[in-house]
């Protein structure tokens, strides 16, 4: 049974590696804006728009989400932690309604189930932790980066 268990918890923590972008098959590795450019921007600063030239503020947008590519990174990195760690979490919770046949058994997947959800509860705060600073650098860096190329900032 216990065996059972810890292979639906393979499968799960494997599956959580999804949000990553498409890998480039060149032979070449894909930078950070490669990988995050099909995913939705993670900030969308507040400026102001009276007297903005549309296709030039795109352009500048655009730069300054480059230039905080890094940030971007580590804060998408951060969020795939979170969410390995709820799974593992969510896994130990499943796991401990397994019926089983005997006291020791219990005791075994009681513990089992004990561990699972205490090491993904510290897998998912740290990713949290990751995830609230890269987040505060990126929105950093962004609106910085704007406010370098003269953009009125409404909320900063």
């Amino acid at each position: 049974m216990r065996y059972f268990a810890l292979a639906g918890l393979g499968l799960l923590l494997a599956a959580c590696n999804t949000t990553s972008g498409p890998v480039a098959t060149t032979g070449t590795a894909p930078t950070a804006t490669a990988q995050s450019a099909d995913l939705p921007p993670l900030y969308e600063p507040l400026v102001d728009m009276h007297r903005v030239n549309q296709d030039k503020y795109r352009r500048d947008l655009a730069e300054c989400r480059q230039q905080a590519a890094p940030q971007e990174t580590a804060a998408r990195q951060a969020q795939q932690q979170v969410a390995a760690g709820t799974a593992l979490s969510v896994a130990g919770s499943v796991a401990s309604l397994v019926p089983v046949s005997s006291f020791r058994q219990a005791r075994t997947l009681y513990a089992a189930t004990d561990a699972a959800q205490s090491a993904g509860g510290a897998v998912a705060e740290g990713g949290a932790i990751k995830q609230d600073q890269a987040m505060q650098d990126y929105v950093l860096v962004v609106n910085t980066c704007l406010m370098h190329k003269r953009y009125r900032l409404l909320r900063g």
